[in-house]
């Protein structure tokens, strides 16, 4: 290993360039080394330039990637976490005011507090911060949580009807709203029709949230700016369940679970070709049989599935049983087990984080 001798006598400009290379989490490190790390990582010019460099990356460092699987049913406050580039589990501690997490995305999550429904907060997980935000329209869910990590902004959609929701389906029409950060309040954002009351999951990508209707199955998009619902022209591949969107380098997948016979027979991922004026779900791969014969036990009929930066994670959830994908060269692998939450106290969170910046500072 280089001396911190060495290390001084390479040019300043070359210094940065190897710095700006490293994630968060070896920066980190990085800065407890040496008073030059410190100064250096910590000048205003570096932290601008490892923010436009974040920025034009498609995708962040894998390093800095927290899978957050599970709670502790039994005790609050504390959460399992997977890191794919360790191949290892932490415990990471929750602030104990979150009671359930509705959504997330970067290192922020919005969750209800367990007050009142509809009073929610939002919080960095990493830093602690928490911040309130003003109750949403009754009869609401959170579908998307959307963090500008560049201007520490963030925007939140929220969907619902004037009926509860278990009552949404015969509404004419489900409202959604979008909470801005900048100016700390909902505001009234488009209609969709009722049949489209529950929603599957949603992701952000070139401007607009793409996300999963239910009942009937299709994929929407929504304008956070003018509000506006649309229905892409494109099928879903059938029989598909447990859907889940996801968004890797600039492209749009899809992941699923082939039924026959009431169970899930098969688990595949499809990619959607936006650019063409034909549009369709084309198989991008399978769960590999030897992999899915070992993950779905017990009369497998769900899963779950998060994502971040190309990994994907599997979890059989009825028998704890957790599985990973590497999109880019199509590896899978399993983690390796864990101890922190017993399996009999395990529930599953599922939410994928990553480092913000803010901690360099």
């Amino acid at each position: 290993m280089a001396s911190a001798f060495e290390w001084d006598r390479l040019p300043h400009d070359l210094q940065r360039s190897i710095l700006l290379r490293l994630p968060i989490s070896t920066l980190l490190l990085c800065k407890s080394l040496s008073r030059s790390f410190l100064d250096t990582i910590r000048s205003p010019t570096f932290l601008d330039a490892y923010s436009s460099l974040r920025r034009g990356r498609r995708s962040r460092h894998r390093d800095d990637l927290f899978l957050l699987l599970f709670a502790d049913c039994s005790r609050h406050g504390l959460a399992a976490a997977y890191l794919p580039s360790r191949a290892c589990w932490l415990p990471l501690p929750l602030p104990p005011s979150l009671n359930h997490i509705h959504a997330s995305d970067g290192s922020l999550v919005v969750a209800a507090t367990g007050k009142n429904s509809g009073e929610d907060v939002v919080c960095d997980l990493f830093s602690r911060t928490v911040i309130p935000i003003l109750p949403r329209m009754p009869h609401s869910y959170i579908l998307a949580l959307i963090d500008d990590e560049a201007s520490s902004d963030f925007r939140i959609v929220a969907v619902g009807s004037q009926k509860p929701v278990g009552n949404a389906l015969n509404a004419v029409y489900v409202s959604s709203q979008v909470y801005d950060s900048r100016s700390g309040r909902w505001q009234p954002k488009g209609q969709l029709p009722g049949h489209y009351a529950m929603l599957g999951n949603a992701v952000f990508m070139d401007g607009l949230l793409f996300v999963l209707g239910r009942l009937p199955d299709h994929l929407l998009t929504f304008d956070l700016d003018s509000g506006e619902w649309s229905v892409v022209d494109v099928a879903l591949p059938p029989p598909v369940f447990c859907l889940h969107l996801l968004v890797f380098e600039g492209r749009l997948f899809l992941v699923g679970g082939l039924e026959e016979d009431v169970v899930i027979a098969r688990i595949g991922i499809w990619e959607l070709d936006l650019t063409k004026s034909e549009k369709e779900w084309r198989l991008f791969c399978f769960m590999p049989d030897e992999y899915f014969q070992e993950f779905s036990v017990n009369e497998f009929v769900h899963f779950q599935t998060i994502d971040r930066f190309g990994i994907v994670c599997f979890c059989n959830t009825r028998e704890s049983v957790v599985l990973v994908c590497d999109l880019s060269s199509k590896t899978w692998w399993w983690p390796p087990a864990f101890g922190v939450i017993p399996k009999r106290r395990r529930s599953w969170l599922g939410h994928a984080l990553d480092l913000p910046m803010g901690l360099l500072k």
